[in-house]
């Protein structure tokens, strides 16, 4: 969506100087950051990960998924090992939707 509308805001230089310390801390530009925190209230900072973090979460997901497939496997042989793997499966989707 084209962004072609300007909203003017006065600041001090202390002021502009922090906001844009959260904007980075964040992740955005100071643009997408004051649109963010006007319109929901709070932005997230969320530090930047490396290549390498980014990696192990990709790998974090996968295992999420063939833990589903094996409890599919297992579901009519043992209800109480599927339910162990239901909670790792839970713990493992949370951590990853924190991070990304």
């Amino acid at each position: 969506m084209n962004k072609t509308e300007h909203i003017i805001l006065r600041c001090t230089t202390g002021e502009k100087k922090i906001i844009g310390q959260l904007a980075k801390k964040s992740g955005l530009n100071l643009s997408e950051y004051c649109r963010r925190q006007a319109i929901h209230g709070e932005v997230k900072a969320i530090p930047k990960l490396t290549q390498e973090e980014i990696g192990y979460f990709h790998l974090l997901k996968t295992y999420c998924t063939h833990f589903n497939r094996l409890s599919s496997l297992i579901r009519k042989k043992d209800p109480g090992l599927v339910e162990e793997i239901r909670q790792l499966v839970k713990k493992l989707t949370q951590l990853q939707q924190r991070i990304t």
